[in-house]
């Protein structure tokens, strides 16, 4: 089944007059190639968000119930903005910041290092857990319990790993942060040059809670979505030029980007194949122990 880690109705905004959007993709020998596309062609991965192990009936939930869930109920969050407006009703804005944490946590490379992690820490000796084991284990079971889980149940970590993201996506500190910050809609039409996006399209500082703490993404060719914790910060930002303003958007949002660049039409190819992909992207995964 294809899962669309780049929603639909966020690409939405970037279709021209034929109903479709310029697509720039990563493919063979990491050579970048254009097209124009519609929307549910593009920005998917199949059964990304599979539960192994899971029923026929339930193993497609946290797609057809979860992310479509997070993904309609940001569209009228979505809108408002679009048409000029910050949300205020408490109801909405948490759809939004569910939506953009989602974001950064959907993506085929973020969910591999997500399940990576949460199999080594789940796999790690707990004294406790042994314990119990050696007291239930049956004279023919493997020596540890680790050991008896990878055996017996080891569609099980993978599962438990995806249904914990979808967990993390709606209780995050950081998305109550998020919440709380200050919000603004950036309108860049005054300038020719348009914004992209991409499969990384989420940027955010590295210190939330500082002066310059924030996050941005674009949401159409000529908006933009800013939330800062200074309001003073929210107000220096939009004072920048904003021609400015946009090519440093779009080098970051294509410089994060990895399969995926999207635009309105062929503009910026040389951009993009220059550079795509040069830039860490937002990961909310720990790094390894010692590391």
């Amino acid at each position: 089944m294809k899962h669309h880690y780049i929603p639909q109705f966020y690409l939405r905004p970037w279709e021209g007059g034929d109903n479709r959007l310029q697509e720039f993709k990563r493919g063979y020998q990491n050579r970048v190639t254009t097209k124009r596309v519609f929307t549910k062609q593009t920005g998917y991965a199949t059964d990304l968000y599979t539960l192994p192990g899971a029923t026929e009936e339930t193993k497609q939930n946290v797609e057809k119930a979860f992310m479509a869930l997070v993904d309609n109920e940001a569209v009228r969050a979505r809108d408002m903005m679009l048409s000029g407006q910050i949300p205020a009703d408490p109801k909405t804005r948490e759809a939004w910041t569910r939506f953009v944490l989602s974001m950064v946590f959907r993506n085929p490379e973020e969910m591999g290092k997500f399940k990576e992690r949460f199999h080594d820490e789940l796999l790690m000796p707990d004294p406790k857990i042994q314990a119990e084991y050696e007291r239930q284990k049956e004279p023919d079971d493997p020596e540890t319990f680790e050991q008896w889980l990878m055996t017996n149940r080891p569609e099980s970590v993978e599962r438990y790993a995806i249904l914990l993201m979808t967990k993390l996506v709606q209780r995050n500190n950081v998305n109550y942060l998020l919440g709380t910050m200050h919000w603004r809609v950036l309108d860049t039409s005054a300038v020719t040059r348009r914004l992209m996006t991409s499969d990384r399209p989420i940027m955010m500082s590295n210190g939330m809670v500082h002066y310059t703490g924030h996050f941005a993404l674009p949401i159409s060719p000529t908006k933009l979505f800013l939330a800062c914790t200074a309001v003073a910060f929210a107000d220096e930002f939009c004072a920048v030029p904003t021609g400015r303003i946009v090519r440093e958007i779009n080098r970051i949002v294509v410089g994060q980007g990895r399969k995926f660049i999207y635009a309105q039409d062929t503009t910026h190819l040389a951009d993009v194949r220059q550079q795509m992909g040069k830039l860490r992207y937002p990961s909310f995964v720990r790094p390894e122990r010692n590391s």
